[in-house]
């Protein structure tokens, strides 16, 4: 289990306040600890008093913590108020943000299309804050122009109109929470099967011992394995 650690020092009775964080951005299920020392100490979240759910607890006469797994609703501006006997009162804030995926879910990696038929290729993605989806070809970004023949659609779907030989190759979606360098990535294989021409010539010779040819021609992409059964 990954946890967050908010840790607040203070040096001498009325010394300043400060809060120290390894991290802001805390993922969905991942443990929120903050820890405030020194003084008659109260939490507050978004300037209410913490909920008795949010498991505050007397560590010692000088320290107090806040301790709980990070759900959306944790994403706040948080206080420690410290009351000191010489009558000072200070506090420090910080504010925490929660997120929850990228995830790509039951998203197909893998899709095969006709040359000349159109294709498409969905990229499921959840997430929240909202997420942000891009469609990468080598490197290359893929536009959302309509007049493109291959583009991002709105519900983030790839569109291949007219499915050609060069369309085979790997696609990446990339998903991103909105205005947050948190970032997943998922490799999508397509494969273009071409149209299959077959061509028969049979020949007889006549005779005691007659003699038969079969001959059977097919062109098509990838190349097709050819068997024969009597």
């Amino acid at each position: 289990m990954v946890s967050l650690l908010l840790l607040l020092l203070l040096q001498g009775t009325e010394a300043k306040m400060d809060i120290i964080t390894s991290k802001q951005d805390v993922l969905v299920g991942q443990e929120i600890l903050m820890l405030c020392q020194k003084g008659d100490i109260t939490w507050q979240k978004d300037g209410e008093d913490t909920e008795e759910e949010e498991k505050v607890s007397t560590m010692d006469e000088t320290s107090s913590k806040l301790h709980k797994k990070a759900t959306m609703q944790d994403a706040a501006k948080y206080t420690c108020r410290c009351d000191f006997d010489s009558g000072h009162q200070d506090e420090v804030q910080k504010t925490l943000s929660t997120y929850e995926g990228p995830s790509f879910g039951g998203t197909s990696t893998y899709h095969e299309f006709l040359e000349g038929t159109d294709g498409v290729v969905p990229c499921q993605v959840t997430g929240q804050p909202a997420v942000d989806v891009h469609w990468f070809r080598d490197r290359q970004e893929i536009s959302t122009n309509a007049g493109r023949r291959v583009r991002h659609l709105p519900d983030n779907t790839l569109l291949i109109q007219g499915v050609r030989r060069e369309d085979a190759g790997t696609y990446t979606c990339h998903a991103e929470i909105r205005g947050r360098p948190i970032v997943k990535q998922l490799a999508i294989s397509v494969v273009v099967n071409g149209q299959y021409l077959f061509h028969i010539k049979i020949q007889l010779m006549a005779g005691p011992e007659t003699n038969v040819t079969f001959l059977c021609l097919v062109a098509g992409h990838p190349q097709p394995n050819i068997t024969w059964t009597m």
